[in-house]
């Protein structure tokens, strides 16, 4: 039963990296299309696995410099920061991503709430 289990591993193993080989080569074959130098294309070394582990999310700018930037023109709700973040490109990787903006909103000093719409404190 062991080396049935062992059998099956390497196998998964082994497609796996077949499988990582021809990503590799696409993804190399689309820098080539955009323009790009292969050298400078960073390969990713993997993470420590962790359980429960959130999704890696990499975004340009931070939760409170994005809600700054959509809330600078005009006052607005929860959920229309929500969205116009959305459309600047920012990602969660919460479940909830209404739980971080609030704690965005409602840290003291940053933001001012009048009835429901939220703008710059500063």
């Amino acid at each position: 039963m062991k080396i049935d289990k062992l059998k099956q591993f390497v196998a998964l193993r082994q497609s796996l990296l077949t499988e990582k080989a021809q990503l590799e080569t696409r993804l190399a074959q689309i820098n080539k299309a955009l323009g790009e130098e292969t050298g400078t294309t960073k390969t990713a070394t993997p993470a420590p696995a962790r359980a429960s582990a959130s999704p890696q999310v990499t975004n340009p700018m931070s939760l409170k410099a994005a809600v700054r930037k959509v809330t600078s023109a005009r006052s607005l709700t929860k959920k229309e920061i929500l969205q116009a973040i959305g459309k600047l490109g920012y990602r969660f990787s919460a479940k909830d991503p209404m739980n971080s903006l609030n704690v965005v909103l409602y840290t003291k000093g940053q933001f001012k709430n009048d009835s429901g719409k939220f703008s710059p404190a500063k």
